[in-house]
């Protein structure tokens, strides 16, 4: 009955109790589910922050059986975070997991990208040498617009 009072104001206050869990972090994806006791028919937004930036995220909505199992909710709280579109960076990026608009990570979570597993330390040389050759590039590029403009605007 106690516990029933609790939960009611805790409603009324807007505030629930989040469970969750991370199944697995790799290059490409970060998995796992979470759960809002108090509204567990009602999917929690998952997300992951770079600092204030919202690099990714998802609804934890996915059907678990192992969650149906356990009682956890209704057992719809699983998610998967793909990362696969996010930009390269060859050093980790350090991120937090965010449910519903809560941290929840004490410590950051650690991604690399597939390319920094193989190469190690090399492939932040090779990103900065990259970076320098798009620059090149960019510039080049720049330079020809410029021109054809310049030759446009002449009316040759």
């Amino acid at each position: 009955m106690i516990r029933k009072i609790k939960n009611l104001i805790k409603r009324v206050l807007g505030r629930g109790e989040l469970q969750y869990h991370i199944d697995a972090v790799t290059s490409d994806m970060v998995s796992g589910w979470a759960c809002n006791t108090l509204k567990p028919s009602k999917p929690c937004l998952v997300e992951l922050k770079q600092g204030d930036k919202t690099i990714a995220q998802t609804k934890a909505a996915t059907l678990r059986e192992d969650l149906v199992a356990a009682g956890v909710g209704n057992g719809c709280h699983g998610f998967t975070i793909e990362l696969n579109m996010l930009p390269f960076a060859a050093e980790a990026r350090e991120v937090h997991l965010y449910i519903n608009g809560k941290r929840v990570t004490q410590t950051a979570i650690q991604l690399k990208s597939s390319f920094t597993d193989i190469l190690g330390d090399f492939a932040i040389e090779v990103e900065k040498r990259m970076d320098a050759l798009l620059a090149i590039q960019s510039e080049r590029m720049q330079r020809e617009f410029d021109y054809l403009k310049k030759q446009i605007n002449s009316g040759k």
